[in-house]
C-alpha cells in the first residue's frame, strides 16, 4: 500500500510504494498539499501494479498520467496528439510559409504517408514507429517510382517529425532509423513508366495529350505542340513532323496508348490544324510558360525535379519536359533498338543525314514502341 510521507528538507510530499521489481520506491510527487499528493502517490502505485502484472501497456500509461494530473488537481492536461492531426497542422504551416509548389509538393508526400497508415492515422503520434516509415518507403519504392522522389518523400516525413520532437510530443524521430535507398538507382534527367502515368494522371486538359506524345514520339516541347493532323497517319499508325531545331522530317511508330488517345480525338467533328490547338499559342518559356507550367504538375504529381546547384549557387531542375525525351531514347535502348534507329528519331541535325527507314527499320521500330509499357493513365 502506497503511503506519503514530507522530509524536514523537503517543500513537497513524497510517496513511498513498491515497484514492478519488488523493492520500495521512494519518489516526490511534486505536491505541497498532503491530500493531492496522497492521490498521486495511489496512482504510482496502481501504475506499478500493472507494470508487475505486464499490463502497462502505452494507452494505460497515459491514462494513469492523466488521472494523476486529475486527482492532483494539478490544472494541466496530458497532451495528446494524433498523427494526422500533427502532420495536418504541420503541413499547414508549411503552406503558409512556402510557395504554393513547395505545400503542393509536401502534400503529397503527407498523404500518401498516411493513407499507408489506414485507420492508425488517428492514434497517437507517440505509437508510430520506424516500421511505419519503412512501409511508407517500401510502398513509395513498389510504385517504380525514382529513387531520389522516394528519398524526398521519407525526408519530408522526417523534417515533420523533427518538429515534432523539438515540440517535446515524441522523444525520437522514428524517420532517422529507416535506411534510403541509393540515389542513383535509375539514370538522372528520366522518368520511368508509372512516373509518366502520374503526370498524366494529374495533369488537365491537352496537357495529358502533350505528356503523351513527348513519351511516346521523343519529340521537344516545341516540336510536340506544333504537331499538325495532317502528320498523322491512322492506317500505317504513325506520326510524322518536322523538327524546328534541324529542319528534319521524323517519323515515328505509334505507341498503343498514344494512338487511342489519337484515335479518340480524330473522331471530332472540330476541324484543327493542330493536335494541340490551345498548348501551340501558348509560350515556351517565361514564368507562366509551358516549361514552368510543366514543373508544377511535377509537382503536384509529387515527383522530385532533381533541383541543384549550377554555376554562381543558382539552382536547376535536373529533371523537365526534356526529360521525356531522354525517357523516350532510354526506354527504346532498353528494348535494344539500335543507337542508330533511337538518333534517327531524335539526334540527327541535317535533312541529309536522316534518310528514310527502310521497311525493315520501321518494323523492328513498331515492334519495340509497342513494347513500351503501357500507360494506363485516366
Amino acid at each position: 500500500m502506497a503511503s506519503i510521507h514530507r522530509r524536514p528538507d523537503s517543500q513537497y510530499w513524497h510517496a513511498a510504494y513498491f515497484g514492478p521489481d519488488g523493492r520500495r520506491i521512494l519518489r516526490s510527487t511534486k505536491q505541497e498539499d498532503r491530500t493531492s499528493a496522497f492521490a498521486v502517490a495511489m496512482e504510482y502505485e496502481r501504475a506499478s501494479k500493472l507494470a508487475r502484472r505486464g499490463e502497462l501497456v502505452e494507452a494505460q500509461a497515459r491514462e494513469v498520467l492523466k488521472d494523476i494530473m486529475k486527482r492532483a488537481d494539478i490544472g494541466e492536461t496530458l497532451q495528446t496528439v494524433s498523427i494526422k492531426s500533427h502532420f495536418d497542422t504541420w503541413l499547414a504551416s508549411k503552406c503558409d510559409k512556402k510557395a504554393e509548389s513547395t505545400g503542393e509538393r509536401y502534400g503529397v508526400a503527407v498523404t500518401e504517408f498516411l493513407k499507408t497508415l489506414g485507420n492508425r492515422a488517428s492514434k497517437p503520434l507517440t505509437s508510430l514507429t520506424a516500421a511505419d516509415v519503412e512501409r511508407f518507403l517500401t510502398n513509395r519504392m513498389s510504385k517504380n517510382l525514382s529513387p531520389a522522389t522516394v528519398i524526398l518523400d521519407v525526408k519530408i516525413i522526417g523534417g515533420a517529425l523533427n518538429v515534432a520532437r523539438r515540440q517535446g510530443l515524441i522523444p525520437t524521430n522514428p524517420a532517422e532509423a529507416v535506411e534510403l535507398p541509393e540515389a542513383e538507382g535509375m539514370e538522372r534527367g528520366t522518368f520511368t513508366p508509372a512516373e509518366v502515368k502520374m503526370l498524366v494522371d494529374t495533369a488537365e486538359g491537352e496537357w495529358k495529350l502533350l505528356i503523351l506524345v513527348a513519351y511516346f514520339t521523343g519529340a521537344r516541347l516545341s516540336d510536340c505542340c506544333r504537331m499538325q493532323w495532317d502528320g498523322l497517319d491512322l492506317a500505317e499508325e504513325t506520326l510524322t513532323y518536322t523538327q524546328a531545331k534541324t529542319g528534319a522530317k521524323v517519323t515515328v511508330p505509334l505507341h498503343p496508348d498514344l494512338l487511342a488517345r489519337l484515335n479518340k480525338l480524330a473522331g471530332s467533328d472540330k476541324p484543327e490544324v493542330f493536335i494541340l490547338p490551345k498548348l501551340v499559342i501558348q509560350r515556351g518559356s517565361g514564368r507562366r510558360g509551358l516549361s514552368e507550367t510543366f514543373k508544377g504538375i511535377m509537382r503536384k504529381a509529387g515527383l522530385d525535379l532533381q533541383t541543384r546547384k549550377g554555376a554562381g549557387s543558382q539552382m536547376f531542375s535536373g529533371r523537365t519536359f526534356h526529360a521525356l525525351r531522354h525517357s523516350f531514347t532510354s526506354a527504346l535502348a532498353n528494348q535494344n533498338v539500335s543507337s542508330e534507329l533511337r538518333m534517327k528519331m531524335t539526334g540527327h541535325k541535317t535533312e541529309r543525314e536522316h534518310a528514310k527507314y527502310t521497311h525493315h527499320e520501321m518494323e523492328n521500330l513498331r515492334a519495340a514502341i509497342k513494347k513500351l509499357p503501357s500507360i494506363g493513365s485516366k
